[in-house]
């Protein structure tokens, strides 16, 4: 499978986050290639590649996923020729667990390996983030989410609401550290598409769409 989404971020015109992702399934694992990029015009550009790995065991009938993501980030600016652009090695980690039919709880681990980016005469370290969410599945067409996330620069909450209308489409609303956001989805046998809406009183609105295949 493979999913392509673009977002146009906070109304700022030339301000871009894209990402493209291929899913490769396995007898005992799941292989995953993706590739995000965030730029403004041809002032600064951040790219990211994933080489991601997961896999499902069922200890006592209960089945926990999880996964391991491999990252490599890299830095450009364009405004100098004196500012160097540097790169770095980072991990993810996730799990996820079915406490019941329709319950499950998810953690996960991101930026690891905190890495140091230097630019020109500024530095600055990717903090590592600790996330802790639930879902319920209510009546097999209604999702309630919450997750909770903290890092050395604070903790916030999100929260949100799924439901589903035939299987094929969903309409979607929550609060995204304290903002609103809003979105649909429409589903079929090879293909889904899905949209959001995430609102700031001062940047203005970010949107993004995303399309996925099943090969």
């Amino acid at each position: 499978s493979s999913i392509a989404s673009y977002q146009n971020m906070y109304g700022i015109e030339g301000l871009h986050n894209s990402m493209l992702s291929i899913v490769i399934p396995t007898p005992l694992v799941r292989i995953g290639f993706s590739l995000q990029n965030l730029s403004l015009d041809d002032i600064y550009d951040e790219s990211i590649f994933y080489l991601s790995a997961a896999t499902i065991i069922r200890p006592n009938n209960i089945p926990i996923r999880f996964g391991l993501s491999i990252k490599r980030e890299s830095v450009s600016v364009n405004y100098s020729s004196t500012t160097e652009n540097p790169s770095s090695i980072d991990l993810d980690f996730g799990l996820l667990v079915d406490i019941s039919k329709s319950t499950f709880l998810g953690y996960s681990l991101k930026n690891v390996l905190e890495p140091v980016f230097k630019l020109s005469s500024h530095r600055g370290q990717i903090q590592k983030k600790h996330i802790l969410g639930i879902c319920h599945r209510w009546r097999k067409s209604v999702n309630f989410l919450a997750d909770f996330n903290v890092s050395s620069e604070g903790t916030y909450w999100n929260i949100g609401s799924e439901m589903w209308f035939h299987d094929v489409f969903a309409s979607r609303i929550g609060i995204m550290n304290g903002k609103l956001t809003i979105g649909f989805g429409i589903e079929a046998d090879r293909w889904a598409l899905d949209t959001a809406v995430l609102s700031h009183e001062e940047l203005g609105s970010t949107y993004r769409i995303s399309l996925g295949f099943n090969i």
